[in-house]
Order: structure tokens, then C-alpha cells, then sequence
């Protein structure tokens, strides 16, 4: 006998560096690590994090965004794009996993479930939006880089510091907001969900992409300070050669004085 499947869509939307989930904690109960909105007009469901996400289970993405507008007003530090990731689930399956096809095949909708497909998809909108944050702070470090390979060094330490400190702030953002490549607390209220969550964290490479996050951004701290204490060499060189212009000037003006009649 077949069973009855049901196919939702699955909407995650990062929204902003931090959402004020306290103020929005009656309007559903609060699971580990995760806020359930409750059902939504149509059936859907949503669930939001501390760390500026939203998912939404079972509706339309104008449906999602326009859920997100509500939110706006808890949303700290928000982003001028939100990052949206989509996936499909099929409720009823037989097995629990992910198929060919990229599709999560969950036994039933019981709230956990749905709150740990949650979790995971949120987190892969976090890592897409730090990889594009430092997608472009390698792009920016690429001049410098080719000025460098061509035996000159073009670019000024008033350019250079702000590159520090935006590799700085992007580890610690990714770090202090959510750790990616940790488990969810909800696995240690249902333990039996660890092998489905295992599978999603394999499905969206949430552990090798945190891992590469890491090496970029220690990548961009090396390069960045490297191309600093260059800047500061070739600065104390400088003075350095000042100096001695200015000390060859003074013995030329004392020996012109001394030698002229």
C-alpha cells in the first residue's frame, strides 16, 4: 500500500544580522534554538532564529516576504537583500533522507521535524551570505595583490586597515551569531532525528563550507596584514631616506659656507 505524500516548498530568508525573537514569543512556542511563528493563512508554517532568519514550510515566497515585512520592525542591522534559499519536503515518505533530486522526504510534519529542516536551510542562507561577504573583500584585495606580483605596492594603509577590520568583523559575526557546523540543541530532546539531520547538514555541506569559511577569512587576515607591514616598510624607508636627504643637506649648506669665499 502507497502511501499519501504531501510536497510543501520550504522558503529560508536571512533577513538581517539579529532578530528580536523575545517580542515575538506569543505568537507561538519556543523550541531549542528556534521560535515557532505557529500556522500561517493557508496551512504554512514559519519559524524564526535569533540570528536574522526566517523559514517558511507550505507557502508561496510572496507569502514569506510578506511575513518578513511584519518582522521588520525586530530586525537589527538589515540586510538591503535579504539571502533566500529554497528547498522542497515530502511529507509521508517511507524513509526518511534526501533523494536524488535534492529532496527532504520527512515520515510526518510534527513541529520538530520541520523546525530542525528549518534550522538546517537557515544556516546554509548564513553561510551563502558570509561566502558572498568575503567573495567580495577577496575581490577588493585583488588589486593590491596585482601591483604586488608587478613589484610595486599601490595601496595606501588608510585602504588597507578597514580590509583588517572587515575580516575581523566577518569571523566574528559568523562565529558570535550561529555556529554552523554544530548540532541543533532540538537533537537533544529527540535524539532520534539525528541521522535525518546528519543527512541535511551532508545534503547542504554545512560543515566543509564552514571549514572553508575559516581558511578565507584567516586567508584575507594574512593578506592584509602582510600588504600593512609592506605599506609600513616602504613608509619607514621613506622617512628614513628623508632623513639622510636632509642630513646631506645640512653637511652641503655647513661645507658651502666653510668653502665659500
Amino acid at each position: 500500500m502507497m502511501l499519501e505524500t504531501t510536497t510543501l516548498p520550504v522558503h529560508a530568508l536571512l533577513l538581517a544580522e539579529r532578530l528580536d525573537t523575545r517580542a515575538l514569543e506569543r505568537r507561538g512556542p519556543v523550541l531549542p534554538g528556534a521560535l515557532s511563528l505557529g500556522e500561517l493563512p493557508g496551512g504554512g508554517r514559519a519559524f524564526a532564529f535569533r540570528w536574522g532568519a526566517l523559514v517558511t514550510i507550505g507557502t508561496t515566497l510572496e507569502q514569506t516576504e510578506a511575513l518578513a515585512a511584519q518582522l521588520r520592525p525586530h530586525l537589527h542591522e538589515a540586510l538591503d537583500v535579504p539571502e533566500h534559499e529554497t528547498a522542497q519536503i515530502i511529507i509521508g515518505a517511507a524513509e526518511e533522507g534526501v533523494d536524488e533530486a535534492g529532496t527532504i522526504l520527512l515520515r510526518d510534519d510534527t513541529p520538530a521535524r520541520l523546525a530542525l529542516v528549518a534550522k538546517g536551510l537557515a544556516k546554509s542562507a548564513v553561510l551563502t551570505h558570509q561566502e558572498e561577504m568575503l567573495a567580495r573583500t577577496l575581490d577588493r584585495l585583488e588589486a593590491p595583490l596585482a601591483q604586488l606580483r608587478r613589484g610595486r605596492l599601490g595601496m595606501p594603509t588608510r585602504l588597507i586597515v578597514p580590509l583588517i577590520g572587515e575580516a575581523i568583523a566577518a569571523r566574528a559575526r559568523s562565529s558570535a551569531r550561529v555556529d554552523t557546523a554544530a548540532k541543533p540543541d532540538l537533537l537533544w530532546d529527540h535524539p532520534e532525528l539525528a541521522p535525518l539531520y546528519a543527512t541535511l547538514a551532508a545534503e547542504w555541506e554545512l560543515e566543509e563550507r564552514t571549514e572553508a569559511l575559516a581558511g578565507k577569512l584567516e586567508m584575507i587576515r594574512e593578506i592584509s596584514q602582510t600588504l600593512l607591514d609592506l605599506t609600513e616598510t616602504r613608509r619607514s624607508r621613506l622617512l628614513e631616506l628623508a632623513v639622510v636627504l636632509l642630513i646631506a643637506t645640512e653637511v652641503a649648506t655647513t661645507l658651502y659656507g666653510l668653502i665659500a669665499p
